[in-house]
């Protein structure tokens, strides 16, 4: 047999192509190889090859007639194996004969096929199988797997792709296209007693055989191709209105059997799409309208929260028709018809969507808030319906299938949802911080004086009102719920409500149940600290963060979106909590701030002024501490709610961007405070000193009667500087802390040094002076810092001055400038000896030590 006759016996009617292609001789050629014409082309094979795939069968003659290259490319099994698979033959997968398609064979019970085959090469392929598989070689049929064969128990042979040609494919197709072309030439004539049915009695068998001769017609391979196709065309629909007929019959009458058998013929002929559909729109769910989304709003309760038990019962409907369809489906459809899938899809895009639409827009018309808590329900609702879909439903759905139904409905309303989400919380943060601006404007009016709280009471009252707001921060409000939390499964499949009951109530019922008593302790600790809101609230922030909670998890609730909108989700939930950092943080700390630094500035020292109470300085010190807590009832919010959505760790998110710069705004405007309220506090320390100071406290008379206490300017002065550096312990940071108690120090160093220069001592005077610097060196240690110890020793040494009698002592003790430590020098220290009373008399003696030379010491030479 020559390598293009792979058609032994050409029926009348080809087309010229495919008679040439036929019957061409495999001759030599007349002229030696190396002189044969050769055709020039810079094209590789590869690409030559997936050229021919696109030709026509019935050109490949023609073009294999160009050159011998050419015949050698039309010879490759690559081209042939494509045909194959054109054909609806599986090239890799094995293949049974289970549901092959029965032919007619002889009586030696061997096929039609079996006495064509004469060739070497299918010969060498019958003997590599085994007799089973050589019997049923040829035969064609369906194959057991999702791809359409021609030819049943087919088994692997093309797993190994080779360029060359060894005609196993090529042979292959001769053999389904000699046993198919008989059947199709018969449908040139309309007539009953086709070839087709008297071979094939089984309606099944006929389904099949009239598949695959409508794939085979689509070559073209006679003249009057198109009109045997027509007939064919006409045969399967008529075949197919048959079936079907008898489909809807048995649908009408529940006949499952009846159903499968017909669906199952359908499948065959074209895939059952007609089937399908009429199963489809042929349930009651499409037409009964039982359930109507407004009666979601005729009995709202006396608390103004729906319950939406209306739309418990849809979805519970929903849901027990899905359960029930998918036991319907398994019996008369197989598996991998996929019916299941498109009955839910269609529920969901025709009853479903429409219902939550409605819903929605409906809420959307009434209030803001009731349309975010509907579209949380809503989609709450969707996800057990999916739940049920995949878990419940026997067979079910995939799960991720399910879950994307869900995601798909809701995507067209997820943008303009988290949109409006995102201007709403923007549009109430605005509102709180005007509230609370124009009380602020009120209550200046007012000019009402509110009672200070010490550093104690600070402390008590941000360490239990903290431990309140992280118990009320953990309740589930009506409008939230957790995004985490899987919703819950029905209880059994005889209780009716328990599919939705589950749903509806984690919609109205908190998840943390707080005491009455918790939440009464929490509103007394909210009351007392409404004293130390002068500038800041923390009942504002109190709001802010609340408002930020609701929206935070009503949006969580649609965390788990795919793809883009996934993203968005992500998106808005960050922009949620960026929206409270920097209303809370631009809008409502740093106006606080910036206006106590101001009154600071302006504040002047007076007689009238307490040592206790530096109004401007003690309002910006509590400033601090409302700071302070708002800072941390933020820190609190972010670690319970936030890091739920968000990676704490990854420096590059903007949430954590945002909050180090909120935290930052915080920590420079109470420095910046703090080096403002340092200047006031060191100013009413020099105004009590020059004030309150007396001469004769450091001048007194011999005979006078010696207590060795501090005097009334030096209790005050410290009095002043202790009681304001309480207030500020535990408002700030520690760093902060140590660089204010740091500069407090140095800064009274300078007073001190300053003050004593101002008043003459004699030696009684300088044991009072010794007395004063002791208690203002007790102050000083209390800081705790060791940075200004050296400058609490030169204070304690500075006293000895005025006490030494001897000249020559005095003189020393200036001299040895170690015992300072390097703070004071020689000369300052020589300055102090200036204000003693008796100066004039041990002047010479003490310049003679510190200097080493006298006037009368001198010599002119």
């Amino acid at each position: 047999m020559n390598d293009f006759d792979f058609f032994d016996s050409p029926p009348p009617g080809l087309v010229t192509p495919v008679l040439s292609a036929i019957n061409m001789p495999r001759a030599k050629p007349s002229l030696p190889l190396d002189s044969s014409p050769q055709v020039k082309s810079s094209l590789p094979p590869d690409l030559l090859l997936r050229i021919i795939k696109y030709l026509p069968i019935t050109s490949l003659p023609n073009f294999a007639r160009v050159c011998r290259r050419f015949k050698v490319l039309v010879s490759d099994d690559e081209i042939w194996e494509h045909h194959l698979r054109k054909l609806g033959f599986s090239i890799n997968s094995n293949i049974d004969n289970s549901n092959g398609l029965p032919i007619k064979t002889s009586k030696n019970n061997k096929s039609s096929i079996d006495s064509s085959v004469s060739n070497s090469t299918t010969m060498e392929i019958t003997k590599t199988l085994s007799n089973s598989a050589a019997r049923h070689l040829f035969e064609f049929g369906l194959l057991s797997g999702k791809s359409l064969s021609l030819m049943p128990g087919l088994y692997d042979l093309f797993a190994q792709k080779s360029r060359s040609s060894t005609g196993i494919t090529r042979s292959i197709f001769k053999e389904i296209y000699s046993e198919l072309l008989p059947y199709y030439l018969d449908f040139r004539h309309k007539r009953k007693d086709s070839k087709l049915y008297k071979d094939f009695a089984d309606p099944l068998d006929q389904a099949k055989m009239l598949r695959r001769l409508t794939i085979f017609g689509n070559y073209n391979i006679t003249s009057d191709s198109s009109k045997i196709n027509s007939v064919l065309e006409t045969t399967v629909e008529y075949c197919e209105n048959m079936a079907l007929h008898n489909f809807e019959l048995g649908y009408n009458a529940s006949n499952y059997s009846e159903m499968k058998k017909w669906a199952t013929l359908l499948l065959e002929l074209n895939e059952g799409v007609s089937c399908i559909q009429v199963f489809i729109q042929k349930n009651s769910i499409f037409f009964d309208h039982l359930y109507d989304p407004l009666d979601n709003f005729l009995h709202v309760p006396t608390s103004g929260e729906l319950n939406y038990a209306p739309m418990a019962e849809f979805f519970k409907s929903v849901e027990d028709e899905f359960i029930k369809q998918a036991s319907v489906i398994d019996q008369v459809f197989p598996q991998s018809a996929n019916v299941f899938y498109t009955f839910v899809e269609r529920v969901i895009e025709d009853v479903v969507t429409e219902y939550v639409y409605i819903l929605s827009e409906e809420a959307h018309n009434r209030d803001k808030m009731v349309y975010f808590k509907t579209t949380v329900a809503a989609h709450q609702f969707c996800q057990h319906t999916a739940l049920v879909l995949w878990k419940e439903a026997k067979p079910g759905l995939d799960k991720i299938k399910a879950e994307d139904l869900m995601y798909q409905m809701f995507e067209p309303m997820m943008e303009r949802y988290l949109n409006e989400e995102l201007d709403e919380i923007r549009v109430i943060c605005e509102e709180e911080i005007d509230k609370w601006n124009k009380k602020l404007v009120n209550e200046k009016a007012e000019a009402q004086q509110q009672a200070l709280l010490n550093n104690g009471n600070h402390e008590i009252y941000k360490r239990n009102y903290l431990s309140s707001f992280r118990k009320i921060l953990k309740l589930s409000t009506s409008r939230s719920r957790n995004p985490n939390t899987t919703p819950p499964s029905r209880a059994s499949p005889h209780d009716k409500r328990s599919s939705t009951a589950s749903v509806q109530s984690s919609l109205n019922s908190p998840q943390s149940p707080i005491s009455a008593s918790e939440l009464q302790e929490a509103l007394l600790w909210n009351a007392r600290l409404e004293k130390l809101q002068k500038i800041l609230s923390v009942e504002t922030a109190l709001q802010l963060v609340h408002a930020n909670k609701d929206a935070l998890r009503r949006v969580g609730t649609f965390v788990g979106y795919p793809d883009r909108m996934g993203v968005k989700v992500q998106e808005t939930l960050e922009s949620i909590f960026i929206t409270l950092l920097q209303t809370l943080g631009p809008m409502h700390i740093k106006p606080g701030f910036d206006t106590a630094v101001l009154r600071l500035g302006e504040y002047k020292p007076d007689a009238e002024s307490t040592s206790q109470g530096l109004a401007p300085l003690v309002e910006f010190f509590e400033l601090v501490h409302i700071a302070d807590l708002i800072q941390q009832m933020l820190q609190v919010y972010y670690d319970e709610e936030m890091c739920r959505f968000i990676d704490k760790d990854d420096f590059l998110n903007e949430c954590n961007e945002e909050k180090k710069k909120f935290e930052k705004l915080l920590d420079e405007s109470v420095a910046a405070g703090l080096n403002k309220g340092i200047q006031v506090l060191t100013d009413q320390v020099e105004f009590i000193l020059a004030t309150e100071q007396k001469p004769e406290e450091f001048m007194p008379k011999d005979n006078a009667n010696l207590d060795l206490k501090p005097t009334k300017a030096c209790i005050n002065a410290v009095d002043c500087l202790s009681s304001h550096a309480k207030l500020v312990v535990g408002c700030s940071d520690k760093n902060t802390l140590d660089v204010f108690f740091q500069e407090i120090g140095l800064r009274v160093f300078g007073i001190l040094t300053k003050h004593l220069k101002k008043f003459v001592v004699n030696i009684l005077g300088g044991f009072q002076v010794i007395s004063d610097l002791n208690h203002y060196c007790a102050f000083l240690t209390s800081l705790k810092q060791n940075e200004i110890t050296s400058y609490i020793i030169a204070l304690k040494e500075l006293g000895n001055i005025y006490i030494i009698s001897s000249a020559k002592d005095i003189g020393l003790f200036v001299r040895e400038a170690d015992r300072f430590n390097g703070v004071l020098r020689a000369e300052d220290v020589y300055e102090f000896c200036l204000k003693r009373e008796d100066w004039l008399s041990v002047k010479k003696e003490v310049e003679k030590q510190l200097f080493g030379l006298r006037a009368e010491d001198c010599i002119i030479m």
